[in-house]
């Protein structure tokens, strides 16, 4: 992406029910931005996929965000997020997430770049995600391919046998206990996977 006028990039596949799986992130910022909308289930890179089409924005002080990732966002340092699908023929397989400290629009030659390097990135990234499932020895969630992070995978899967639910229901659950402490989803993960956190106070 160096061929952009960008900060900081991250690339990240979906699974066929949605699960995001991150396998490239340039910095803490852009891993941040990842995880914000891991937590919250909003943002450019969620509307990228969902939509199959890129998300410019141009300022996020103004730009009609979620308010909560919108703030963090702007704490973050980031002013300009751009979002655009990883496709490979007529399947959306994932994001790549371009971000900028400051405000302002990509050219239309930018994004014409952009695309083009989003398409190139697509089977690599996915190859990349499968490599790492495998390696790590990851069990798939119900219905989906990569996965999540390893932590809120494990913990997805503890927190669906402890109450007995499904495994998008668990996350579910994972992603609003997150989000009512006021801490990251790879950390409340961490707890539930060490012991810290009982899954009865996921319940």
């Amino acid at each position: 992406m160096t061929e952009l006028p960008i900060s900081g990039a991250v690339i990240a596949v979906i699974d066929r029910v949605g699960h995001r799986s991150t396998v490239a992130v340039t910095d803490p910022v852009a891993a941040r931005w990842d995880e914000l909308e891991l937590e919250l289930g909003t943002g450019p890179l969620t509307d990228a996929t969902v939509e199959s089409a890129p998300q410019l924005v141009s300022d996020a002080r103004e730009a009609a965000l979620n308010p909560v990732i919108g703030a963090h966002l702007v704490a973050l340092g980031v002013r300009a997020l751009f979002a655009f699908p990883l496709t490979l023929g007529m399947a959306t397989v994932g994001v790549v997430g371009l971000y900028r400290t400051r405000a302002g629009p990509l050219t239309s030659d930018n994004v014409s770049v952009a695309i083009s390097l989003a398409r190139s990135a697509s089977a690599p990234a996915v190859r990349e995600a499968l490599q790492r499932a495998r390696s790590e020895g990851n069990v798939e969630l119900e219905g989906s391919g990569p996965g999540l992070r390893r932590e809120v995978h494990q913990a997805t899967g503890m927190l669906s046998a402890q109450l007995d639910v499904s495994t998008t229901e668990a996350f579910a659950r994972l992603r609003g206990y997150a989000i009512s402490s006021g801490r990251s989803i790879t950390a409340v993960s961490l707890d539930i996977v060490t012991g810290t956190i009982d899954g009865a106070d996921i319940d």
